[in-house]
């Protein structure tokens, strides 16, 4: 049996390993680039989060499974299915792509093109980086960048200021 001192001090390696196959589920399951910005922004590694990372873990890894028989699954009312959890990335990189000109200066852009690799005389160069984001989920560095790109394109909430609870766990009843 553990003691708390014990558990507290492997916490940093299962909280990177949780976190590592969250990223990787997430991407599997074509979960919403906002959820995953807001999620991976706002559970640092804190103890306390372990709960959360438990549940977002089950909950993906439930989806993943429900998606590889081919089935879809309801969830906040809506049905899921693999295509449909495909084509809702698509918007969301289209409407992430029009808030980069709305949203950042020209400077700006060219120098978040630059630095993803995107030639400024190419087309279609806000779409091009839309589709960088949250693709290396081998690289955590690309998954810091894309984050924090997404909350500032997003901007409607800031993720230090958003409740933990919006991720937690819903105890009401399923109504039919």
């Amino acid at each position: 049996m553990q003691t708390d001192e014990e558990s507290t001090l492997q916490w940093p390696a299962e909280f990177r390993r949780l976190q590592r196959e969250i990223i990787e589920l997430w991407h599997a399951c074509n979960v919403s680039l906002v959820h995953r910005t807001y999620f991976f922004l706002l559970f640092k590694g804190d103890p306390q989060d372990s709960i959360y990372m438990e549940v977002e873990l089950r909950r993906l890894s439930f989806l993943h499974q429900t998606f590889l028989q081919g089935d879809q699954t309801m969830e906040d009312g809506q049905t899921h299915t693999p295509a449909t959890s495909m084509r809702n990335p698509r918007r969301e990189r289209q409407m992430l792509s029009k808030q980069m000109q709305k949203r950042l200066s020209r400077a700006d852009r060219h120098k978040l093109y630059q630095k993803w690799g995107i030639k400024i005389g190419s087309k279609h160069r806000r779409l091009q980086l839309a589709h960088r984001l949250w693709t290396d989920t081998n690289d955590m560095d690309n998954i810091r960048e894309s984050a924090t790109i997404v909350a500032n394109l997003v901007g409607s909430v800031k993720p230090e200021q958003a409740f933990k609870e919006m991720f937690g766990l819903n105890f009401a009843p399923r109504t039919n």
